[in-house]
């Protein structure tokens, strides 16, 4: 059996996005503070967007489980101590993520045992890592949190760092530098010394124990699962106070590996190379997928992380229109960020990823938190009426389809998402098995090679805007598409109510002559007079 390549950043980031019971050291999410969930919600959480959800829901939707978790909590804060390059705050900060109420987790991040992974209480992502967004005035101000909207979180590059961590563990001397902060996290600073003095002795019969089957493919295929116990991944043996032999604790440690690997669908051999990065709020899903779970590449076509709200009005979801199951749209996400497949049956716990869909389906607009002119919007009624409504307002049905060509943005998704790509995942839904839901019976995933025009209820929190997120405000939207930003920073949460959009900030540069990242089309407005755009935007602010 082959065993995987050990090329790293690249190769991990190319497959990456498909995204301990005994501690007694503190969680890096705890804290002091007073503040308890029912505060935190009435500040931060507006419940005009939620008006049905009990304080539970809420929790749920921000921090529940949708069966993806992948990265045992133990193993994360050992990664935060060996590997700081990768993970170099708590908070994952670093890949966008919004951080939640105090002691709890980011935003989008869920915790709860996991069997496949030794029973230890592990860590994945949920809908509201993707669509849910802080804003803040810029200049200042008290910052609110937008649910259903596009996120700013980078969930490739999370997954990717996870990627890479892994496979620095896969080394010996990766696996040397891992063992005292894994110990840290399972016994705090005294068990991190003791085991610092373990390797002293015993360093180079666990680098021989990694190095015999660095990616314990031994007894397991690629793809399958090993039997683990947390007992395994303990330090002392069961029932003793006696330490586990740290080439049997390497070796447990691999197979935790493995399963974590296989939970993410990681071939054996990884590419050499991989399509570009989507950056923040942007993901190439159905390519991602298409390549781990049908084998079938394609062209890069990045696009936005979709708007979940006002979703149960639509029949057909997507930028293209492409399922009528937000059901199994979410459990195709969950296989692909951590749920694991084994032969054709899915680990999946479909109550909770149902809870966390019939959830989303219920999320309203949020409204425009700051002053509107409302003489300027009256005004601006009669421009959107002239030339946003035909193709923005009415039925839900396709009607709201238009063909490339004739709304002139980048065709790269349209193009991609093909009807074989479509009867593939088809095939897929079809012949897979999990418990307690059929996905045969959901309604069939079509290939239409349109877009979809939104309805515009809340735009104004929807920035960036196109299906690829290429436009960085309403106003450059309303700008001749030839004189818009060639390239701007992703990431910012400062929000500009002049030009209705997030600031030209973040560590990542969206470039828009990049393919799939054309900022063209959709001259909708454009010949409007800057007095006449001012007049637009402002109404937009009340949609």
């Amino acid at each position: 059996m082959p065993s995987p390549s050990l090329r790293a950043p690249a190769a991990a980031l190319a497959v990456a996005s498909l995204l301990a019971l005994a501690s007694c050291s503190p969680s890096p999410y705890e804290d002091e503070s007073p503040h308890t969930s029912s505060q935190w919600h009435r500040r931060f959480v507006p419940a005009s967007q939620t008006p049905d959800w009990s304080e539970a829901d809420r929790d749920f939707f921000l921090n529940g489980s949708m069966s993806t978790e992948v990265v045992p909590e133990a193993v994360f804060r050992a990664w935060l101590e060996s590997e700081p390059g990768l993970f170099p705050s708590p908070t994952l900060a670093n890949f966008g993520a919004v951080e939640g109420k105090p002691g709890d987790l980011p935003i989008g991040f869920s915790r709860r045992p996991v069997a496949h992974l030794g029973g230890l209480p592990s860590l994945g992502i949920n809908c509201a890592a993707c669509h849910a967004s802080e804003v803040v005035p810029a200049g200042g101000g008290t910052p609110t949190l937008i649910l259903g909207t596009a996120a700013p979180f980078d969930a490739e590059a999370f997954f990717g760092a996870v990627v890479v961590a892994m496979v620095k563990t896969a080394d010996p001397e990766g696996m040397k530098r891992f063992l005292p902060a894994y110990a840290r996290a399972l016994r705090g600073d005294e068990g991190a010394r003791a085991m610092a003095a373990r390797l002293e002795s015993e360093g180079a019969a666990v680098a021989a124990a990694v190095a015999e089957d660095p990616f314990a493919n031994r007894g397991a295929a690629a793809g399958t699962l090993h039997r683990l116990t947390a007992a395994e991944l303990d330090l002392v043996l069961p029932g003793t106070d006696s330490p586990v032999p740290l080439p049997d604790l390497a070796r447990a440690l691999l197979r935790l590996l493995h399963n974590m690997r296989a939970a993410l669908h990681l071939p054996d051999v990884l590419p050499a190379s991989g399509p570009p990065p989507s950056g923040p709020g942007r993901n190439d899903a159905f390519g991602l997928l298409s390549l781990s779970l049908l084998g079938v590449p394609q062209e890069p076509a990045p696009v936005k992380f979709g708007i979940v709200w006002n979703v149960e009005r639509r029949r057909w979801v997507h930028w293209d229109g492409n399922t009528p199951s937000p059901m199994a749209r979410n459990f195709l996400a969950a296989v692909g960020l951590g749920a694991p497949m084994v032969g054709n049956e899915a680990i999946v716990d479909i109550a909770v990823l149902r809870r966390q869909t019939d959830l989303s389906e219920t999320i309203r607009p949020p409204q425009y938190p700051w002053p509107v002119d409302a003489k300027r919007a009256e005004r601006g009624k009669g421009h959107y009426e002239a030339a946003c409504a035909r193709c923005h307002d009415g039925p839900e049905s396709d009607a709201r389809l238009f063909a490339v060509p004739e709304v002139g943005t980048d065709p790269a998704r349209a193009r991609a998402f093909t009807a074989g790509q479509a009867e593939g995942f088809n095939a897929f839904l079809k012949r897979v098995r999990v418990k307690g839901w059929d996905a045969a019976r959901e309604p069939a995933i079509r290939s239409t090679g349109k877009y979809w025009a939104a309805d515009l209820a809340g735009v104004w929190a929807r920035a960036p805007y196109l299906h690829n997120g290429s436009v960085r405000t309403l106003a450059d939207l309303l700008t001749a598409p030839a004189d818009r930003e060639k390239s701007w920073r992703r990431g910012s949460r400062e929000y500009d109510r002049v030009a209705l959009g997030f600031t030209d900030a973040g560590a990542y540069v969206l470039d828009t002559t990049a393919p799939g990242n054309s900022s063209a089309g959709h001259d909708y407005g454009t010949g409007l007079s800057p007095d006449e755009k001012r007049d637009l935007l402002e109404y937009l602010k009340t949609r």
